[in-house]
Formats: structure tokens, C-alpha cells, sequence
């Protein structure tokens, strides 16, 4: 095992903060630290804690393995992080639990997406009051994309990871098909239909309807005792 070297922790982070075109100032402001301490960090004089690193990261459009010199799955950076969409806005449609009226309704959501260098980070909101709920980075390749999450605030007593699947093969231009695997407040799995668009439109009855689980998921989840949602078939 090779032995951790902080002077080249610290001097990746300067080479990827210079490439990316950021002063010290820069990102300090971006991970909430001071300029002496983005200093201490590059020179490996301070290393930086599990959240600190996470935060770099994000700043810098890095996977933590560019760090520590881990070459390992790196090709999956270069063409599977970047976003496919071409919007920064994906809406987001199904039967969701309100937490102000505290029932299950039909509701529409938002993705907010930004693309930073080759990593494509992912905002979970709400609709009406623009609150956001969770945030993580998009995967994906030809047919389907991933959306996975973790809580939005670090200091929530709810543990939620929650990810959502899209079949992109169909098109984009069109409404998507997909699911939503998330938690509830007892951590119960849950896992919905939905449908994702690039329009902001209506949440319409027939909508609904076809969110519904059909005779063939059924069918399998009597067989088989699992759920396979029928997303690919349009």
C-alpha cells in the first residue's frame, strides 16, 4: 500500500483549482474556509476533513480519486458525468408525498442541473416553493440516466438517498418515463413511477393514470415477489 503523501494531496488540489481558473479566494468562498486555510490545505500543511474534500470536489468538477492519484475507473469520468439533456431544468412528475398538506398527491418537482467541467450536479426541488430536499450528480449513458442523491441538509435527523432512473433511449424531447427510489419518514423503501420532461407542463389525469402500476408489473411482482418497473416499454 502505497504511503499517503500530503505535499501531493495539497499539490493536486492547487493544479486542479489553477486549471479550473479559481484563486485561492476563489474556492475558499466556495467550500465556506478561509484563504489561509485553502493556503495550509495546498501546501499540505492542513488536510483537509472527509466534508472539506467533498466540497473541493464538487468546486472543482474532480472525483475525490483525482486526489489522492487513484487512476482507477477514470474513463468513466469522461463521457458518463456529462449532462445529456442540454437543459438545466428537468421536471419531475408523480404521486409524492406533501409535506404541507401531509397526504400522497399527484406533484410536480424539479431536477436543477449544473454542469461543472466533467461532473454534472443535481438539485432535488420543490416546485412551488423552490425548497430543496436532496442534492448529487447525474450518471448516464445511450438509454438511461441515473440521478443519485443524499439529504440536502447535512444536520437532517431523516437519512434519505434517494435516486431516480430515466429512460433517455426513447428521447428527450418528449416525456420520459422512469422511477423514483427513495425512503419515507420511517425509512421505508418506496419506489414510484414517474414521468420527466424538459417542458414545464400540466400534470394531467391521463398522466396520473399511466403512472399506475400495469397488469404486467403486477404480473411479475405476483411471480417473482419483486417490482420491475415497465419504463423501456413505451
Amino acid at each position: 500500500m502505497s504511503e499517503f503523501n500530503s505535499k501531493d494531496f495539497g499539490e493536486r488540489i492547487k493544479n486542479y483549482r489553477i486549471s479550473k481558473g479559481l484563486t485561492q479566494e476563489n474556492l475558499a468562498k466556495a467550500i465556506s474556509k478561509s484563504q489561509s486555510t485553502v493556503r495550509r490545505f495546498e501546501s499540505g500543511e492542513l488536510i483537509p476533513d472527509a466534508k472539506d474534500v467533498s466540497l473541493i470536489c464538487a468546486e472543482l468538477g474532480i472525483y475525490e480519486a483525482d486526489l489522492y492519484g487513484n487512476d482507477i475507473n477514470r474513463t468513466i469520468r469522461s463521457s458518463k458525468s456529462i449532462n445529456p439533456f442540454n437543459t438545466n431544468k428537468i421536471y419531475v412528475y408523480f404521486n409524492a408525498y406533501n409535506y404541507r398538506t401531509k397526504k400522497f398527491a399527484p406533484d410536480k418537482y424539479i431536477i436543477e442541473l449544473e454542469q461543472k467541467q466533467n461532473i454534472c450536479k443535481a438539485k432535488f426541488v420543490d416546485y412551488h416553493d423552490k425548497r430543496i430536499y436532496s442534492e448529487g450528480y447525474l450518471i448516464c449513458n445511450d438509454e438511461i440516466a441515473f440521478i443519485v442523491m443524499n439529504n440536502y441538509e447535512p444536520s437532517s435527523t431523516r437519512v434519505d438517498a434517494p435516486v431516480l432512473e430515466i429512460n433517455i433511449g426513447s428521447g428527450m424531447e418528449e416525456l420520459m418515463l422512469g422511477g423514483y427510489f427513495g425512503t419515507n419518514q420511517k425509512g421505508e423503501p418506496s419506489l414510484r413511477k414517474c414521468y420527466f420532461s424538459k417542458k414545464n407542463i400540466e400534470f394531467t389525469d391521463k398522466m396520473v393514470e399511466d403512472l399506475k402500476l400495469n397488469e404486467v408489473e403486477k404480473e411479475i411482482l405476483e411471480k417473482q415477489n419483486a417490482l420491475y418497473l415497465d419504463i423501456f416499454n413505451r
